[in-house]
């Protein structure tokens, strides 16, 4: 196989979704910990201000349980930006300390949730959060050799196939989060191909990946109207690797045709798990994939 995938994992995977650490309240030494007794080697830091930001205090966390960084993560509230000046300090900030790390990827979300009748209101906002988007791509590569990924996120601004062709035509990569893309945009039943397809269709730009399965039984759910956007029940979309609609023996033979080498994280979103609880999910992801010999 010509596959090679640098795998890792991120503070997401073990609920933290912000920097004090929620939903999940892992202390961060505690996820460095176990994602290094889990098995991985690298990671995508997560919010910012969650892992130390001193460069020299997160190298020593680091080494000392033989980690590295593969990719950033910017998550800033776009949608209240008025321009890519309002966030260009953090983001200069934040790929300074990359480069220390020699890290050139970051992942970054508009950050939003929302249906799409209040997507639909918000055409302007939408507008200018390309512009943003595609300003902060340039700037970003031209000044710091870092490339923007964006990522798509169910129920926001960017969810849909031709909202992130949009980014491709401004010459943005992709952080190609397939369950999230599968979530916003395919159907309920096993082997759903709507990830499959994208990744192959636009593969040129995508060097990045996340890794997810998609509930089946939940997505049908919502596809036949009894669960709203934001019922608490649709915390449970995300599932186990192996479980879901989305088959990772076909995404693995996908990614082998396309001659893949690049960076997957398994990330599964998990906000009710307990540490423990979101523990032994990472486990259990990374072992399926090395069962099913998509990493070694």
């Amino acid at each position: 196989m010509s596959l090679q995938v640098t795998i890792g994992t991120a503070p997401c995977s073990w609920g933290v979704w912000w920097p004090d650490g929620t939903p999940s309240g892992t202390p961060y030494n505690v996820f460095l910990d176990q994602a290094a007794e889990a098995g991985y080697k690298a990671l995508e830091l997560g919010p910012v201000g969650y892992l130390p930001t001193d460069i020299g205090q997160l190298r020593d966390e680091l080494a000392s349980r033989g980690l590295s960084i593969c990719g950033g993560t910017a998550c800033y509230d776009f949608l209240k930006a008025a321009s890519f000046a309002d966030v260009r300090a953090d983001v200069d900030e934040l790929c300074k300390r990359l480069l220390a790390f020699d890290v050139h990827y970051l992942m970054t979300m508009d950050g939003t949730a929302m249906s799409r009748e209040t997507k639909a209101g918000l055409k302007e906002q939408q507008e200018r959060t390309y512009r943003i988007f595609g300003e902060m791509g340039r700037y970003c590569r031209d000044t710091y050799g870092i490339e923007i990924l964006m990522h798509p996120e169910r129920c926001s601004l960017i969810e849909t196939r031709e909202e992130l062709e949009r980014l491709i035509d401004l010459d943005l990569c992709i952080c190609f989060d397939n369950g999230h893309y599968a979530a916003a945009n395919g159907g309920w039943q096993k082997g759903d191909r709507s990830a499959l397809d994208f990744l192959e269709a636009h593969i040129d730009h995508i060097p990045y990946l996340h890794f997810k399965n998609v509930s089946g039984e939940v997505r049908k759910q919502e596809l036949d109207g009894a669960l709203a956007w934001d019922d608490p029940k649709m915390d449970d979309i995300m599932c186990d690797l192996e479980d879901g609609i989305i088959d990772y023996e076909a995404y693995r033979d996908l990614l082998d045709r396309l001659n893949f080498q690049g960076v997957g994280i398994i990330e599964q979103d998990c906000p009710h798990a307990t540490t423990q609880e979101a523990f032994e999910k990472a486990k259990k992801n990374l072992v399926y994939l090395q069962k099913i010999h998509l990493i070694p």
